[in-house]
């Protein structure tokens, strides 16, 4: 069964998924590099979990919402957001554990033991700064995927067909006009 989503609406849906996934794979890299430049030793284990679990997280968060709401399979879409609820969980998680190990007294012997790991510190910046932007992406995927089709499709419909009525009258007035 489909979700009703608009066929104007899917484009939307598209490009903001997209936009989704380029955050979450950009992450996804910066963070594994992180990773995998981390010196294995004791002062780096806490600071080597949460990047890497964020690493892992990011792939996994970059596919789920996106084709769902934009295939507008009703069965499809409330599991794929669930699970990409789930994975957005950890997401947050991350975005305070991070900075937790990195400004920990180890976290810092961690950084300070290789230059390799300077970009830690702007890139968690970075990743800190759009959490809120990723959040209004997955609210408008919803938006355009969920809600509007099933709560405030009619309306829409509703204020489109007064506009037909009103443009039909124009054209009617127009053409009694002319001689």
């Amino acid at each position: 069964m489909a979700l009703g989503v608009l066929p104007e609406d899917k484009p939307k849906i598209a490009f903001t998924a997209a936009m989704m996934w380029v955050q979450n794979f950009g992450f996804f890299l910066m963070y594994l590099m992180m990773w995998i430049f981390m010196p294995k030793d004791d002062k780096c284990n806490s600071l080597r979990f949460w990047v890497g679990f964020f690493s892992l997280d990011c792939f996994l968060e970059s596919f789920w919402m996106g084709m769902a709401g934009f295939t507008d399979d009703s069965t499809l879409f409330p599991v794929m957001w669930i699970l990409h609820l789930l994975v957005a969980l950890p997401y947050v998680l991350c975005t305070f554990t991070i900075p937790g190990a990195m400004y920990s007294d180890d976290g810092k012997a961690c950084r300070e033991n290789t230059s390799l790991l300077k970009p830690l510190e702007p890139v968690w910046i970075l990743h800190a700064s759009v959490f809120l932007v990723y959040l209004v992406m997955m609210l408008t995927v919803t938006y355009f995927s969920f809600l509007k089709p099933k709560f405030f499709r009619k309306s829409a419909q509703t204020s489109d067909s007064s506009q037909t009525s009103k443009s039909a009258k124009a054209v009617l007035v127009g053409a009694r006009s002319t001689p």
